[in-house]
């Protein structure tokens, strides 16, 4: 949690690998702020394989937003050559947050893969 309430994920991506992960919790004012870097270097890494984790447990409608815009920019990833991974992580159970995904999914015209977690 941040002074102003924000709660942010954490977010680690290897420009060597590819690999993106965020987990946590999603809950910010100024979450444009926080997203748009991450979706410029995806922008800006050449990588012959993109493998994106999205371990999120809450996040609000802005976070789903600019999760949007990310799929967007690895579309076009994909339309340039690249391989694509998108793997969706939901509790056990949990089909309202399995949904999400799903949505996120068929609006973006990617497709996830969804992992139950233990």
């Amino acid at each position: 949690m941040t002074d102003n309430g924000d709660i942010i994920p954490s977010v680690r991506f290897n420009t060597q690998t590819g690999l993106l992960k965020i987990e946590g919790r999603s809950l910010m004012r100024d979450v444009q702020d926080f997203y748009l870097p991450i979706i410029e270097q995806v922008k800006n890494t050449t990588v012959p394989t993109f493998i994106v984790e999205l371990k999120l447990e809450h996040f609000d409608t802005g976070t789903m937003k600019c999760l949007y815009q990310l799929m967007l920019a690895l579309k076009d990833k994909q339309a340039m050559g690249a391989m694509l991974l998108i793997r969706w992580f939901s509790d056990k159970g949990d089909e309202d947050h399995k949904e999400l995904g799903q949505d996120l999914e068929a609006k973006a015209g990617i497709p996830f893969q969804y992992v139950d977690k233990k």
